[in-house]
């Protein structure tokens, strides 16, 4: 569903979503607000993993919600921000039977039958209709107002937000598997975009607890390397623009800064859209 058809007139029946304990929990840090989502890891395996794989990858940070229908859903995850981008790949639709399009249910938008990537949408109210065609594959668990908050922003006529309402970061913060989380990961060195979806006024901040030199990096979605330099970080915010990475030459797409020492790896995604 690039876009999902509202019909008018619908008979729907209450049908709760069956609950499974034990699953992960993953928490949208947002413009409005935060909320947390619980995945149906043992009902929607391939549906669910792909979405964990996507957020641990930092895929939906600095992605927008570029469509908000009050009193439907609100929908996101397209990297171009426009509705019709996603990873670059597709997954089989993935169906069962206690997973169903009640409020708060998280789902995957697609264009038709197993076109799947990286597009979801939250439903506001109960959307039954939309059974069987869109794989539900998580809920809502904390949280909710801020969902609706995000549902009833300003909108023009394609019902996009008229001020962006952004995912600042997705992070899986419970995970029953022991994956490590956010919360566990080593923030010595750390990256952060703003504005995202860039222009060239974005500034690249990295943060470090320590002296030291770096090497920094700048890629295309097809890993063509556009900058590539060591720079002499403090141990504080080190800023630098992204104009002068990429001498304001960035088509529409998908980046990635890259940030690495002797210890470790950094990556931040991030978008221009034009």
């Amino acid at each position: 569903m690039k876009k999902l058809t509202l019909f008018c007139s619908v008979a729907i029946l209450v049908i709760l979503t069956k609950p499974a304990a034990a699953q992960t929990e993953v928490t949208f840090y947002t413009t409005m607000g935060n909320f947390v989502t619980q995945m149906y890891d043992s009902m929607q395996p391939i549906t669910s993993g792909n979405f964990k794989t996507l957020v641990a990858a930092k895929f939906y940070d600095g992605v927008i919600f570029h469509r908000v229908v009050a009193g439907f859903v609100i929908q996101g995850g397209d990297p171009t921000g426009v509705g019709n981008g996603g990873p670059g790949y597709a997954i089989p639709d993935e169906f069962d039977a206690n997973a169903h399009n009640v409020q708060k249910a998280l789902a995957m938008a697609n264009s038709g039958p197993n076109t799947g990537g990286s597009q979801f949408y939250i439903n506001m109210v109960n959307n039954l209709f939309l059974d069987p065609n869109y794989p539900v594959f998580g809920i809502v668990i904390s949280n909710f107002s801020v969902v609706q908050a995000i549902e009833n922003v300003a909108v023009n006529g394609q019902d996009r937000p008229l001020v962006n309402v952004v995912m600042d970061s997705v992070r899986i913060t419970y995970n029953p598997a022991g994956i490590a989380t956010e919360r566990q990961n080593n923030l010595e060195l750390s990256i952060g975009i703003f504005p995202n979806p860039a222009n060239n006024e974005s500034v690249i901040s990295i943060y470090t607890t320590t002296h030291k030199t770096v090497n920094v990096a700048l890629y295309n979605q097809q890993g063509m390397s556009i900058y590539n330099q060591q720079k002499q970080l403090s141990n504080t915010v080190n800023d630098i623009l992204l104009n002068e990475m990429s001498k304001g030459n960035l088509a529409t797409g998908v980046y990635y800064i890259v940030v690495t020492d002797d210890k470790s790896l950094r990556k931040q995604k991030f978008v221009v859209a034009k």
